[in-house]
């Protein structure tokens, strides 16, 4: 906020002779006659799900405010020499004054991908407006664990004495991200031939999925099956295959791991890569 800063001059005459003397500098702070702050659903955001944020203005004075701007950076930062912005606006917002739905005063500029600038036109004393809207996390968001977006907006109005500045923090969520894959070859195959199924475990998390297991029921059933993990072959007695459903590892035992993704930026472009942690089980069998 800014400070009011004063002075008094005193002018006088000593001897005849004239002279002045100045005071002190006294000072103080000049709080904005808004209420202004940022606040999410949620604490955790994820790559491609939204975020929603509310932003609230309060007038605490005893005159209407108008001309409302609300520039929202979308989470901006730099990466060395290059401006990213890792939240993207998803449209439309919302204007609830006092609770109610005011979205038709509201004005939303979007045309820029780092920022997001709403504007109302008024807000009478005692009033409050909640702007509610969606950005989702896009290349740009930084997922490794413990990452943060740091969401910042700015409050003008045609008032020096009614602006403000708010903030709000996300942390990435910390999860596995399990997709399952399934090929068979060759295709076709004969009766009688060698039959081999593959299954690829890609985890795009940032943390590893523990206690994996995987359970496989074929129809017709192979025999004299070989399992492999990552290319290494497998001893029967870490698996069960039990009426054509296959179990590995077997249950009695820990479930196995896949680690978790690495993430890579682009040193050029800013754009975040996930390089999924893998698991690959190779199962053949005579068919």
């Amino acid at each position: 906020m800014p400070t009011i800063e004063n002075f008094a001059t005193v002018s006088y005459t000593s001897g005849g002779v004239a002279a002045t003397k100045n005071s002190n500098l006294a000072e103080i702070e000049l709080d904005s006659s808004l209420g202004f702050s940022k606040a999410t659903l949620g604490t955790t955001y994820s790559s491609g799900s939204p975020v929603t944020y509310v932003l609230s203005v309060t007038n605490n004075s005893t005159a209407t405010v108008t001309e409302l701007t609300v520039t929202d950076d979308l989470g901006t930062f730099t990466e060395g020499a290059t401006e990213l912005t890792p939240l993207t606006f998803l449209s439309p917002a919302l204007l609830l004054i006092n609770g109610q739905d005011s979205t038709a005063l509201l004005t939303t500029d979007a045309t820029s991908t780092s920022a997001v600038v709403f504007t109302f036109p008024s807000l009478a004393p005692g009033e409050t407006a909640n702007i509610i809207y969606n950005a989702t996390p896009n290349s740009y968001a930084p997922l490794v664990q413990a990452s943060t977006i740091t969401n910042s907006a700015t409050l003008q109005s045609n008032s020096d004495c009614a602006d403000g500045e708010a903030s709000t923090t996300v942390t990435v969520s910390s999860a596995a991200d399990i997709e399952v894959i399934k090929s068979m070859c060759p295709n076709p195959v004969v009766c009688g031939d060698t039959i081999t199924y593959t299954v690829k475990i890609y985890n795009y998390g940032n943390i590893d999925a523990e206690d994996v297991v995987l359970t496989d029921t074929f129809n017709p059933a192979p025999t004299n099956i070989t399992v492999s993990r990552n290319g290494v072959i497998l001893t029967p007695d870490t698996y069960t295959y039990t009426d054509g459903t296959l179990t590995v590892p077997v249950q009695a035992t820990a479930g196995d791991t896949v680690p978790a993704a690495t993430f890579v930026r682009n040193p050029e472009t800013g754009e975040v890569t996930t390089i999924p942690g893998l698991v690959e089980y190779v199962i053949s069998g005579t068919i």
